[in-house]
């Protein structure tokens, strides 16, 4: 691959916020289509979640291994890789033929997905090391997957309603192309010096993977099969052991996916946990939020769509506000401000009925919970990576955005067993309100652990103030 020059600073910002924009939006596009997609595949209610979940589990389960391998081979080229996966299968998910080959198709986009986050990131702050500039692309980066998410979710609702939901994917084939050819031309390659050595390490990434896919599996099926179901305990059980494996392997390895040493780093474990709380009421809350505007207010997929368009506007500006704020108010206060808002947009959306008005019920929750969830996205993702080293640039970022995408995954699993819990079968209509509210009752769970992990863990330094291992 011949080398690139480094592209100005706006092109750079551009090509990865354009890679962020791109993978999120794609988790959230979905959610409007579901209903149509479900009639048109004849299938039922309860595998639905396994469209945005197949995504959301590999992308999680692969994200920590492939910021290894791009800070050990080179960002440029796992960026490539992962645009080039994604582009063939977002042709496979639109002329998928059943609900099985569909979601396989998604599970793999997920791998190309987890190639280009942590390799986009790495090439941000690698190439960008004065502190202050630095905060300020690393918030524009984070802006662009707040913007991304409540995009994605409008124009999934625009597309459904006069072209399909076939359309939903196809229109993802266009942009990953423009993106792969504009990594080949502009993306820099790698400085002397930055990159890692050592090894990947394959078994912590099958470990974290599998135990991953199998806790999303046992609590997508319990939500229907029950909590005493044998299949459900099993994946249950299977998943908990992988999971304690993978963290017994990073002790043991010589060259671990997450090194234990990484969670030394000031605010990270704070910082990741609170992007999985973030995420897991984001996109669990939304997906139920869709349904309800569709199936219990009545509202057709394109007056969904334009329902949340404030959702799109407001994602842009409070993503943007947040990194304007972000070096006068640092990350704690930030933190604490769209944590508080969060809660109390998902406390309104929770008491939506079939008499709801929009101006005065729906459009209050949703720019009470688009404002919450850009400051907080934009705010950890700052916080997570601002003490990173330059050769653990793409892993760290790798593991704030698994921790987002595991959030994701077990998030719309966890809500999605707390709907069916209280959902009667072949509930319609109304009748299936009381499992939405606690599907939202679960959102607003997660918006206050992420609260208590603020005031817990976070230190209350200002951006301006971090010192990066490139500066020293």
């Amino acid at each position: 691959m011949p080398r690139a020059r480094n592209p100005p600073l706006w092109l750079l910002i551009t090509l990865t916020g354009s890679t962020q924009f791109l993978n999120v939006a794609n988790i959230s596009s979905v959610n409007i289509a579901l209903p149509d997609l479900a009639t048109d595949l004849g299938v039922e209610e309860s595998t639905l979640p396994w469209v945005v979940s197949a995504y959301l589990v590999t992308f999680a389960g692969f994200l920590m291994v492939s910021g290894r391998v791009a800070d050990l081979f080179g960002r440029r080229r796992v960026l490539a890789a992962g645009f080039a996966i994604f582009a063939v299968c977002a042709v496979l998910n639109t002329v998928a033929p059943t609900m099985e080959l569909l979601i396989a198709s998604r599970a793999v986009q997920g791998v190309g997905s987890a190639a280009t986050i942590p390799a986009a990131l790495g090439i941000l702050t690698s190439t960008v090391t004065e502190p202050r500039a630095r905060g300020r692309a690393l918030a524009a980066f984070g802006a662009a997957g707040a913007v991304g998410f409540v995009s994605g979710l409008v124009l999934g609702g625009m597309v459904t309603g006069p072209l399909g939901w076939r359309w939903v994917f196809g229109l993802t084939v266009a942009p990953a192309v423009l993106l792969l050819a504009g990594v080949l031309r502009w993306a820099p390659a790698d400085r002397p010096g930055s990159r890692a050595t050592g090894r990947v390490d394959v078994l912590g990434a099958v470990t974290a993977t599998g135990g991953l896919v199998a806790l999303v599996y046992a609590l997508t099926r319990a939500g229907r099969a029950g909590w005493t179901d044998l299949a459900t305990l099993g994946a249950l059980a299977g998943g908990l052991a992988l999971l304690g494996c993978f963290a017994l392997v990073q002790f043991r390895v010589q060259d671990p996916l997450v090194p234990p040493v990484l969670w030394r780093r000031p605010n990270l474990s704070a910082a990741v946990l609170v992007g999985f709380c973030n995420f897991a009421a984001w996109v669990g809350g939304n997906y139920f939020l869709s349904l309800t505007l569709q199936r219990v207010l009545g509202y057709t997929s394109v007056r969904a769509a334009f329902a949340l368009v404030p959702m799109a506007i407001g994602g842009f500006v409070f993503a943007t506000l947040a990194g304007r704020l972000l070096p006068r108010t640092g990350g704690r206060s930030l933190l604490l401000i769209g944590l508080s808002g969060y809660l109390l947009g998902f406390v309104v959306l929770s008491t939506l009925g079939p008499d709801s008005g929009y101006l005065s019920h729906v459009l209050v929750g949703v720019v009470l919970t688009v404002a919450g969830s850009s400051l907080t996205y934009v705010a950890s993702n700052v916080v997570a990576v601002a003490d990173a080293a330059p050769d653990e640039q793409s892993l760290v970022g790798g593991l704030f955005n698994a921790g987002m995408q595991v959030g994701g995954g077990l998030g719309l699993a966890v809500m999605g067993a707390a709907a069916a819990a209280r959902v009667p079968a072949g509930a319609q209509g109304p009748a299936l309100l009381p499992g939405y509210q606690a599907a939202f009752w679960t959102a607003i769970g997660f918006a206050a652990a992420g609260l208590v992990t603020t005031v817990l863990g976070v230190s209350g330094r200002r951006v301006d103030d971090t010192r990066t291992t490139s500066t020293r």
